[in-house]
């Protein structure tokens, strides 16, 4: 019976998202009552709650105490966390490296796109990230692999495409783990190595934007993560 109804509840689940994503009922709006969910599914009002339950962890449904349940705000942070989970729950060998090669195809242009896009304020916002780095201590490095996925993080907001900032994000977040796992198997000599690299990198494409040089942004990031290539293979 309780595989039955779990069964029922998913299939319930399925159908308020498809009316949602019909626009049946539209962001903002309130949701018929557990009762008349039961009547329109022919169901227990057990199973109409734990769709609604499922519905409401994906970020699709908000329930308000005393109130009822409503088509919930769209909002980055909710597209994003299950992507976020994934890749931090993800068992899989390569996802470094896969991160790497998918970083290569998509961030030369997006560095392009932010020499030529940039405001004031972006660039306010790298140079001030390149100074962090620069002072950061070489033994604190969870706080240079969180600056280094900022650096990468404001480029991509200086695109000013937020499709761009969207998309890049997740992948952005997973800098400091990789970045970690690179340096807990390298000792202090290449740790320094390392650090050197990306501030000469960083300081290279924050020159290349400050002067709307779309084009050395482009080839400054492609060899900055030509670099981190190879770091990350000799890590292994």
């Amino acid at each position: 019976m309780k595989v039955q109804s779990d069964l029922l509840s998913i299939q319930i689940a399925e159908n308020i998202e498809k009316q949602i994503r019909d626009r049946v009922y539209t962001i903002g709006e309130k949701l018929p009552t557990e009762n008349e969910f039961c009547t329109q599914f022919s169901a227990s009002r057990t199973a109409v709650r734990e769709a609604l339950k499922s519905l409401k962890a994906r970020g699709l449904v908000e329930i308000k105490k005393g109130s009822g349940a409503y088509v919930a705000e769209l909002s980055s942070e909710g597209a994003l966390n299950p992507i976020h989970l994934y890749f931090e729950m993800s068992a899989d060998t390569n996802l470094v490296y896969n991160t790497i090669k998918t970083r290569q195809a998509f961030e030369p242009e997006i560095a392009n796109l932010a020499a030529r896009n940039r405001t004031d304020e972006d660039l306010f916002k790298i140079e001030e990230n390149l100074n962090l780095l620069i002072e950061c201590s070489l033994d604190d490095v969870d706080g240079e692999t969180i600056i280094d996925g900022d650096f990468h993080s404001l480029v991509a907001g200086a695109a000013q495409n937020p499709v761009i900032a969207l998309i890049m994000n997740p992948i952005h977040n997973l800098i400091p783990k990789h970045k970690t796992l690179i340096y807990g198997k390298k000792d202090v000599v290449h740790r320094q190595e390392i650090r050197e690299s990306v501030v000469r990198f960083h300081t290279r494409i924050y020159e290349a934007i400050k002067e709307r040089d779309g084009k050395e942004a482009y080839y400054q990031m492609k060899e900055h993560l030509r670099r981190t290539e190879l770091y990350s293979k000799h890590s292994n």
